[in-house]
């Protein structure tokens, strides 16, 4: 399911038309901590075949801004889309509930359940959670963002509720902190980004996490029990996983040049190479193609 949500962890600001006429042609970039490993892999490969391009990182709130990277899709603005992230549901591995967390698989019904408050379920399902599972998700604390660019929206969205539904306590500021309130809660769990979830360096789970088992088929199970960030990025590429939220980010704009078109174009078709080294999703073949059109009738 696609989430319409305001703002995330992946905020990034580009500032192009404005700035080029103040700073002879300069292409500023503002960006926060969750997207400045992938903006600034962007950058440097584009400067690399294109090194007469000036392009400076800016910081401050205030700064100018042309172009902003948003979570998701936008309705009624000029967008490229240049990239897509996905979201998985984790636990602290101190957690004193990790083993009976472990036994179970852990489906679209039992997601909602744990993460949200009450809703209508069908009889026999009610049966089932009035017994050990709800007990447990009465031991576990739910962990969620309250910041307008937190993540929290995006995975409520894809589960058919809102914010307001969620269970447990809201932290602010960067979604990173749900991860330091599980470690201090042990007995608790939250959901994040795989960017944040795994060690960019060594490509793997970071050792004091643990994945909540999804309810999915054998051979993706073991994809996601491995522990491998590519592993997990060619999975939920390759495969469609309704428990799995995956969204889209894209460069937002209200003005237009041949400069900012270029920059587009070549992470659309080439800076996708550098998806992966940040925790972030390729474009589908298929959205390549249209945001690579999309930009050619821009101008």
């Amino acid at each position: 399911m696609k989430a319409f949500f305001t703002a995330i962890a992946v905020a990034v600001t580009l500032t192009a038309s404005a700035a080029t006429a103040q700073n002879d042609g300069v292409i500023t970039v503002k960006v926060n901590k969750a997207s400045k490993a992938l903006v600034e892999k962007w950058i440097e490969g584009y400067k690399a075949v294109n090194p007469d391009v000036q392009i400076a990182l800016v910081s401050g709130k205030n700064a100018d801004a042309d172009l902003t990277l948003v979570n998701q899709h936008q309705e009624g603005v000029n967008v490229t889309y240049v990239g897509r992230y996905a979201l998985l549901p984790v636990t602290s591995t101190e957690n004193p509930l990790l083993n009976d967390i472990q036994k179970k698989e852990w489906k679209s019904k039992d997601i909602k359940n744990l993460f949200f408050t009450a809703e209508d379920l069908d009889e026999e399902y009610e049966e089932e959670v009035e017994g050990k599972h709800n007990k447990l998700k009465d031991k576990l604390t739910v962990y969620s963002g309250s910041s307008k660019t937190s993540l929290t929206g995006i995975f409520a969205s894809h589960f058919g509720r809102t914010i307001d539904d969620l269970r447990g306590n809201r932290i602010a500021g960067d979604d990173l902190y749900l991860l330091s309130a599980i470690e201090e809660d042990k007995a608790s769990v939250t959901f994040n980004a795989l960017s944040n979830l795994y060690d960019l360096s060594s490509r793997t789970l970071r050792s004091d996490l643990a994945l909540l088992p999804l309810g999915v088929k054998a051979s993706q199970r073991e994809a996601l029990r491995s522990g491998n960030l590519d592993e997990t990025l060619e999975l939920i590429e390759n495969e469609d996983i309704d428990l799995i939220p995956v969204e889209d980010i894209g460069f937002t704009y209200d003005s237009f040049d041949a400069d900012i078109e270029q920059f587009l174009q070549w992470i659309v078709r080439d800076g996708q190479q550098y998806n992966h080294a940040a925790g972030f999703l390729h474009l589908t073949n298929k959205e390549v193609e249209s945001q690579l059109r999309l930009l050619a009738q821009s101008l």
